[in-house]
């Protein structure tokens, strides 16, 4: 069974999401990891056929995102401990 690329494209959203929202520290880090694979997985995708600035735009936003919350997360443990 294929996925339909609007398919793909709302589960890497929800992947995102997920990993946006997440309060547990323990769960944090494994969703994290998860959303920046989709992320990066679809630029590589989006790069080799730069049709849709837009959707290019948004990926590179959110991979920062995701870098940057992984950085203050590491940050906290550190703090913490």
């Amino acid at each position: 069974m294929q996925v339909s690329p609007a398919s793909n494209q709302s589960v890497r959203k929800q992947v995102y999401q997920d990993a946006l929202f997440e309060v547990d520290q323990t769960r944090l880090r494994p969703k994290l990891e998860a959303a920046l694979k989709a992320v990066e997985d679809r630029l590589c995708e989006v790069r080799s056929d730069p049709t849709d600035r837009c959707e290019l735009r948004d990926l590179e936003h959110a991979r920062r995102t995701i870098v940057f919350l992984g950085n203050h997360e590491l940050q906290t443990q550190e703090t913490v401990r």
